[in-house]
């Protein structure tokens, strides 16, 4: 019986090993060349970016920032001047509503 599982533990372990494929020349020779599409650009070479154009680009991407900053904050200020003329005006229409404590004074002394 222990024969039984030690072959089996070989066979197991030579089925699992890895095959290494052997190419052959002719295959070689017959596999297409690859070619790219791109090129290597270095810092240095034509189609590299300057250091002025990239100077422009970051100024022009800063006051795009500063300008969407602006809207943001002028948007947030002009939802608050809304909320406060809302608050304002339902406290003046509460004032005109509710008569005032004099009026109230007289009007039941008179009685």
């Amino acid at each position: 019986m222990k024969y039984i599982y030690f072959i089996a533990i070989l066979i197991f372990a030579f089925s699992c090993s890895k095959k290494d494929s052997v190419v052959s020349q002719e295959n070689f020779e017959k596999t297409p060349a690859i070619t790219y599409d791109t090129t290597a650009i270095d810092s240095f070479g034509p189609g590299a970016t300057s250091e002025s154009v990239m100077a422009k680009i970051n100024a022009v991407a800063i006051k795009r920032e500063k300008d969407s900053l602006a809207a943001i904050a002028k948007a947030e200020q002009e939802k608050l001047d809304k909320e406060k003329a809302k608050l304002e005006a339902e406290k003046t229409k509460e004032e005109k509503k509710e008569p005032k404590p004099d009026t109230q004074a007289e009007v039941s002394t008179n009685q």
